[in-house]
């Protein structure tokens, strides 16, 4: 793992930071995907829930993941060199819950796996990514992982999206109203048990 690009007290902001509870509250007001990353393990796959995937460039195509620091998934991605982002869709957004809470030796039941150069993939996702890892820079209590694509996979269904601490579907269809076309976004009564992290 690379060090540190500053200090903690550099990196501290000039004016005191708001309460946690406070930032949560804003931050769930910008919907994320739901994605679970997986990597080889020592025992077998591992896996965690995340909704911070950002792709980087297309030059080479790469993206980044953040995980916390103690992800025991972080640990393995760095180990093996190598991870998988699995965007889930809405039929299989249960998968979010089941690899941000569950025990870790059951997060992968009744999952189909298949390697792709290294990464376990999951056969439940909308779309699939394989990297490579290139950069890992902590920040704060959290790591962000650079992955160049060396694989990937679409298909049909409809993502899961994460917005204000529930699971909604984005529509793949045309929203109607004064504005014309676009994607709609249905908010579907389906709540989180938790907020989703990466700690595991």
């Amino acid at each position: 793992m690379n060090a540190p690009v500053s200090s903690p007290k550099a990196l501290r902001p000039r004016h005191p930071a708001v309460p946690a509870a406070a930032y949560r509250a804003a931050i769930s007001h910008l919907p994320t995907g739901l994605s679970v990353v997986t990597a080889p393990g020592p025992n077998g796959p591992v896996g965690c829930t995340v909704t911070a995937v950002l792709s980087l460039s297309v030059d080479p195509p790469s993206l980044l993941v953040s995980f916390a620091s103690r992800s025991r998934t972080l640990a393995s991605v760095l180990a093996a060199r190598c991870f998988a982002v699995n965007v889930l869709s809405w039929q299989d957004r249960a998968l979010a819950d089941q690899f941000a809470t569950g025990p870790v030796d059951a997060r992968f039941a009744g999952v189909e796996v298949r390697r792709v150069n290294g990464a376990p993939v999951l056969d439940r996702c909308t779309a699939g990514v394989v990297c490579e890892v290139r950069e890992s820079v902590e920040f704060f209590d959290h790591t962000v992982v650079a992955g160049v694509v060396t694989w990937t996979r679409t298909g049909t269904a409809d993502p899961a999206v994460l917005y204000r601490r529930a699971h909604h579907a984005l529509l793949s269809r045309p929203a109607h109203g004064p504005a014309g076309g676009g994607a709609a976004l249905a908010v579907l009564p389906v709540a989180l048990s938790t907020v989703l992290t990466t700690r595991r």
